[in-house]
């Protein structure tokens, strides 16, 4: 199916500006449940299924009670069960929002790389929840070549960087390349600036944090951090002169 990425990246960035980050803020601090989730129980088909194959994007509320319904009902006892016994179901429920909260935020940034980079070039990423499970965010097919892409949050980096890759993401990509993104917050760091405090050397790290996010990223209204489109040229331009230095090497 032929899409219009730049309509889809316009509703997309339309969508996360109506995301209520206040709303969600009680579940940053709600650890419960942090084991590693069999299969069954992973989110990302629901996530992929509605913020990606498609344009049906749903509120948290909304998701969430889809991933209930779907993935947690038929298991749910089974799990409390196992990991825990004695507790009430309100309390694992309230364990697993968070839990697919910080994953659901996580994916939205990933889905804002691929919504992005779909509407500036001609090479399309192809990105799946079959994917995300091993590791690999997307792939594009730059120059004969399959790059994969990794979208990382950091607290300060700059480059997106090639790295090593397993057994089965051989199969998929001839090479990794992991894409930073930074969330920071501004205004602290502007306090911490204008304290004088604060001594020289740190504010001069401060500043030099809050050049590399103006530069390659922006925050919504709403407190919503996305990519500028000027980063993921010069992602696109380096992957580019990369995979050119490779070639050249095994001439």
């Amino acid at each position: 199916m032929n899409r219009n990425w730049e309509e889809d990246l316009k509703a997309f960035e339309n969508f996360l500006r109506g995301v209520n980050l206040q709303k969600y803020a009680y579940l940053r601090g709600i650890k419960t449940v942090e084991q590693d989730l069999p299969k069954d129980l992973l989110p990302l088909g629901i996530f992929y299924r509605h913020y990606w194959d498609t344009t049906d994007f749903k509120d948290y509320e909304e998701v969430f009670a889809i991933y209930w319904r779907e993935k947690l009902s038929p298991h749910v006892y089974d799990f409390i069960k196992k990991y825990f016994y004695g507790c009430s179901l309100q309390f694992v429920e309230e364990g697993f929002k968070a839990r697919l909260y910080r994953i659901w935020m996580s994916i939205l940034t990933q889905f804002h790389f691929q919504y992005l980079w779909n509407a500036l070039f001609p090479e399309k990423l192809v990105s799946s929840a079959e994917l995300d499970t091993m590791g690999i965010d997307a792939i594009v097919e730059l120059d004969g070549v399959k790059v994969a892409f990794q979208v990382k949050k950091v607290s300060y980096r700059r480059e997106a960087s090639e790295r090593r890759f397993s057994k089965k993401q051989q199969r998929y990509a001839d090479i990794v390349v992991e894409v930073p993104y930074l969330v920071v917050d501004v205004a602290e760091l502007e306090g911490k600036i204008a304290n004088p405090r604060v001594r020289r050397s740190t504010k001069v790290k401060y500043r030099n944090v809050l050049k590399v996010f103006d530069r390659n990223f922006a925050r919504l209204d709403n407190g919503f951090v996305i990519f500028k489109r000027e980063y993921l040229q010069h992602i696109h331009e380096t992957v580019l002169r990369k995979l050119g230095t490779i070639e050249k090497g095994r001439r």
